[in-house]
């Protein structure tokens, strides 16, 4: 894909060819997962967005430069992953993930995810080592599994400002039986980067290191809670595009400010989660805060309420996230607010349809829209989106 927008015939085709091609794929898969000590899986999601507006471009987090403009793409969505699992003996084993999805170069080149080697001494304990997916919140690990949860996407005003894809470093968790339920705590340490593409003319490399923190959790039944923290220190490389800013000068303020914003030397990561899920209902909730060195604050969260029935399983959800930031007037601190209508339809034990209804009502400058002028006020858009999600 070239970055342009995809019409509905083109896109579909991209999504057939894609999905034919994995065929091969998936049946040698298959057959390697049935000749232990490896084994081979994957997952992918085949989606196309529809955007309403003509003033504002749909990304998904804040790691991807182009969005979804006016009509049909199908590339804020689409992604596909593998995985390999290697058992060395009865106490250690080796897992790869690689994903290919629409990332902050601009293309589809895959990026390796996850590389840890797993150390698990007895039932309760379990250290790895490497590189490990970023999972202090709920879903947060599986965000690009689309067939583990009911949505099209995690819902963005929640996750797409989540800024790490996985850290480099240890983790350490310990589970045990508690009262009627199980019980289990992890701790993590490490370092990592992530790339962030603030606007259309400024971007940031962020340096984390000194990262560490964990969660708290417990099963009873059909509810799951978490309770997490984390605190990192924060090295920010900023990049301009000149040409960008050239096409549009007015965005210097903006993009001035909401630099200054991204530029604190801390930042320490609250959360807490919760899930339900008996007989025919879901619920998933969840409620973040950031805070920085600097006085910033972002507050996040979602709410979302599933009932299936058969194969199909509709849903609503709201979700929603406020920024503030000393640096930005509280006139042009980022809000977001969304409601979304949606249902999934589980075709077969490894296939999933799904398509979602989001009415988003954003204030600039809007984090999460490309292609908007210095003076874009926010509006309310229509996303209709269409999603294909399979695991092998």
């Amino acid at each position: 894909m070239d970055g342009r927008r995809v019409r509905p015939v083109g896109a579909w085709r991209y999504l057939l060819s894609l999905l034919l091609s994995l065929l091969p794929v998936s049946a040698g898969a298959q057959a390697l997962a049935g000749n232990e000590p490896l084994t081979v899986s994957g997952f992918g999601t085949l989606g196309v967005i529809h955007n309403s507006s003509s003033e504002a471009a749909f990304v998904r987090d804040l790691g991807q430069p182009k969005g979804a403009g006016e009509g049909w793409s199908a590339r804020v969505d689409t992604l596909l992953g593998g995985q390999v699992d290697l058992k060395l003996n009865d106490r250690f084993d080796v897992t790869l993930q690689g994903i290919s999805r629409y990332h902050h170069e601009g293309d589809f080149s895959p990026e390796l995810t996850w590389a840890f080697l797993r150390y698990t001494p007895s039932p309760g304990w379990q250290l790895r080592a490497g590189r490990l997916g970023w999972d202090s919140y709920l879903f947060s690990e599986s965000r690009y599994v689309g067939y583990a949860y009911p949505w099209v996407r995690p819902p963005v005003d929640h996750y797409g400002i989540l800024q790490l894809d996985y850290i480099e470093g240890v983790d350490v968790t310990y589970r045990r039986p508690l009262g009627s339920g199980l019980a289990w705590a992890k701790l993590f340490a490490g370092r990592s980067t992530s790339h962030l593409v603030l606007s259309e003319a400024l971007s940031a490399e962020m340096d984390i290191s000194n990262l560490y923190g964990g969660h708290l959790n417990y099963a009873l039944g059909p509810w799951q809670f978490r309770a997490s923290y984390a605190r990192a220190d924060s090295d920010a490389d900023f990049s301009v595009d000149r040409e960008a800013f050239a096409r549009n000068p007015r965005t210097l303020v903006l993009n001035t400010l909401i630099g200054r914003a991204f530029d604190y030397g801390a930042i320490e990561l609250y959360s807490l989660g919760m899930t339900y899920e008996q007989g025919r209902w879901q619920v998933q909730a969840m409620q973040n805060r950031s805070t920085t060195d600097s006085e910033g604050v972002i507050d996040s969260g979602f709410v979302s309420l599933g009932y299936r029935t058969g194969q199909a399983t509709p849903y609503v959800m709201f979700s929603r996230v406020r920024t503030s930031f000393p640096e930005i007037p509280a006139g042009e601190s980022f809000r977001q607010r969304t409601w979304s209508l949606g249902m999934r339809y589980d075709v077969a034990t490894n296939l999933a349809l799904k398509t979602q209804l989001d009415r988003v009502h954003v204030i600039r400058p809007g984090l999460l829209w490309r292609e908007t002028d210095a003076d874009w006020e926010g509006d309310r858009i229509t996303l209709v989106s269409l999603g294909l999600d399979f695991i092998f």
